[in-house]
């Protein structure tokens, strides 16, 4: 309850804290239609001239957009911006002051900067899964809702994992930017179906910057495509990229940083 408290606590000094610039909700408003037009442009130029794409019909790439755009607020609204500061705090010495609180140390890493502005991503992200799914006029029974709940949830935790794994890297070294680079380069290449991809871009998105098990996986499941092999795998994933992310959290604080007196 005290950890739950003090996310909300999180949520709400940032929203004051972006408040105080409110110009940068037009920006990133424009950024995300820009972004938004972009996507949509691109997948005209295509089903233009072809009726599906890998078996990928319009309506149902448009999920996948949705997602992507969903999956994308999420990170830039906290994971990023948190571990960025998290990443900083090393630097600087000033860890000190999050390790002595009483409290879950990689939770509060992970969430104690919030960009509330970024989340017209998640809104746009939204309105496109409300416009398409409709027009699939889907029939999920519990199967297809059992695979949707659990690999949407092992996503969640794939993503918070591969961010934890790489704020900790920064007890090592400070050349992160090329990571994070990768990240969000990779995450551009979310808007389509991972299957689309060449196998060696395919397994990436999957198992070096798992953006694929997000974004692609809840895809196929919402529509029917996903089978319960690869659930079971994503969410075998999900665990195993958790207790690794937190032992490894756990091992670099504890070993690895010196704190502000060294």
């Amino acid at each position: 309850m005290k950890t739950l408290k003090l996310f909300f606590v999180s949520c709400r000094l940032g929203i004051l804290n972006e408040l105080e610039y409110r110009v940068n909700f037009y920006v990133h408003l424009f950024e995300a239609v820009m972004s938004f037009f972009t996507g949509i442009v691109v997948l005209w130029s295509v089903f233009g001239r072809t009726n599906n794409v890998g078996g990928w019909t319009w309506t149902q790439i448009l999920v996948v957009l949705g997602l992507w755009f969903i999956t994308k607020g999420i990170v830039n609204v906290m994971l990023a911006p948190s571990m960025r500061l998290f990443m900083d705090d090393i630097w600087h010495g000033n860890l000190d002051f999050l390790l002595t609180k009483p409290v879950n140390h990689r939770f509060m890493a992970s969430t104690r900067k919030f960009l509330i502005f970024f989340s017209v991503d998640i809104l746009v992200g939204l309105v496109l899964l409300g416009f398409a799914l409709p027009q699939l006029a889907l029939a999920l029974g519990l199967p297809e809702l059992s695979m949707l709940a659990i690999v949407t949830l092992s996503g969640a935790v794939i993503i918070y994992s591969f961010w934890i794994f790489l704020g900790t890297l920064a007890l090592w070294t400070v050349k992160l930017e090329n990571i994070m680079l990768v990240f969000f380069s990779v995450l551009e290449a979310g808007r389509w179906p991972a299957g689309l991809y060449p196998f060696w871009l395919r397994y990436s998105m999957i198992f070096l910057v798992p953006i694929a098990v997000a974004i692609t996986f809840p895809a196929e499941a919402l529509l029917g495509r996903l089978d319960w092999q690869h659930t079971m795998y994503a969410a075998a994933g999900a665990a195993v990229a958790y207790l690794s992310s937190r032992w490894f959290f756990d091992y670099g604080v504890r070993f690895k940083y010196a704190g502000a007196s060294a």
